[in-house]
């Protein structure tokens, strides 16, 4: 192993072990040897956004896949699924630096290497800028693409411990009395648990999905009505007593848009359910920079529970129940129901 290969690997231990000031002096020191420099630079970048200087690392980062488009390969293992990427040149994406709550400019809070959180998609730059909000305490993708799930998903099967776990969600929805009616509607099915859940108890049920393979499964595997459409441009004059958008909101690029759609197909007496993930759980405080969701290239909104509960309130509905999430750490699930209703 050469001298420069084992300074540099110092300094990846030193990172890991939480001693940025030492690990940046060190990749400071050699970020321009043109051995090791494409990998100083995204170091350097890990550690900008670390220590809040977020714009820094969004550079940096580019900078290292522009000079070593194969940088994957020498950061991580064979086994990673991010091994073998290979940085094609900066896509062009939607640009958005105004909150998409309140409209009002954001901060640059974050900026992450999207490698090193799930496989990264093809049509996914490898960078990702989280945007705060100080009016609304909500955070927003910067960059991302117009059409959001243009991938291919293989076939995924229902798993059987989630079916427990969404009887006890509308169980809690009936017996506290946020809604009695037997009918539900679910926006984006993945596995379709709860459909499946939902029908055994009794609802009369139907749902949608972006994703043709989850809409198939569910029809073919499972006998489930279900139709492959973006909950945007869902038309329907029939109303439901209980919503269901588990982890959808932080996919959807005007969450404002699509609560006012869900309230107005609720019964007035109708309940929705939302999971989505949220910034200030506990779990992503503790996590902090290892919070897998500020990784995850298909969220554009990360919310907090004051910003959920505001945009519920602009549309014209109420939280009546907040729980920690027993599915996904660090999301946040609430019921809410028309305002009108008090």
């Amino acid at each position: 192993m050469s001298n420069i290969t084992e300074l540099f690997s110092e300094g990846v231990a030193w990172m890991s072990a939480g001693r940025l000031e030492e690990a940046l002096g060190r990749f400071l020191e050699m970020e321009n040897n043109p051995q090791v420099s494409p990998l100083c630079h995204y170091f350097i970048a890990r550690i900008s956004n670390m220590i809040g200087e977020p714009e820094d690392a969004y550079d940096l980062y580019y900078k290292a896949f522009e000079a070593m488009p194969d940088i994957a390969s020498k950061i991580f293992a064979p086994e990673n699924p991010n091994f073998s990427y290979v940085y094609p040149g900066k896509r062009e994406e939607k640009k958005n630096k105004v909150c998409t709550l309140c409209g009002k400019e954001g901060i640059p809070r974050w900026c992450y290497s999207m490698i090193d959180g799930t496989p990264l998609n093809e049509n996914f730059n490898p960078v990702r800028m989280w945007v705060y909000c100080e009016v609304c305490h909500h955070m927003f993708a910067e960059e991302f693409p117009e059409k959001l799930f243009i991938h291919n998903t293989a076939p995924r099967a229902a798993n059987p411990l989630y079916f427990s776990y969404y009887s006890k969600i509308l169980a809690g929805i009936r017996t506290n009395g946020y809604a009695t009616g037997m009918t539900l509607f679910e926006i984006g099915l993945g596995a379709s648990e709860c459909l499946l859940a939902a029908r055994e108890i009794g609802y009369d049920v139907f749902g949608i999905d972006v994703i043709e393979q989850h809409v198939k499964d569910a029809k073919n595997k499972y006998g489930l009505p279900a139709e492959t459409t973006d909950f945007i441009e869902f038309e329907s004059d029939k109303k439901w007593d209980i919503i269901i958008m588990g982890d959808v909101l932080e996919h959807v690029s005007d969450p404002k848009l699509a609560l006012e759609k869900a309230n107005s197909m609720l019964t007035d007496e109708g309940a929705l359910w939302i999971s989505t993930p949220s910034f200030e759980s506990a779990f992503s405080l503790v996590a902090g920079h290892d919070d897998a969701m500020r990784m995850q290239q298909f969220h554009l909104n990360y919310f907090s529970r004051e910003s959920l509960y505001m945009l519920l309130d602009q549309c014209g509905l109420t939280p009546v129940d907040y729980q920690i999430s027993a599915h996904y750490n660090g999301s946040m699930e609430v019921v809410a129901i028309k305002s009108s209703r008090f």
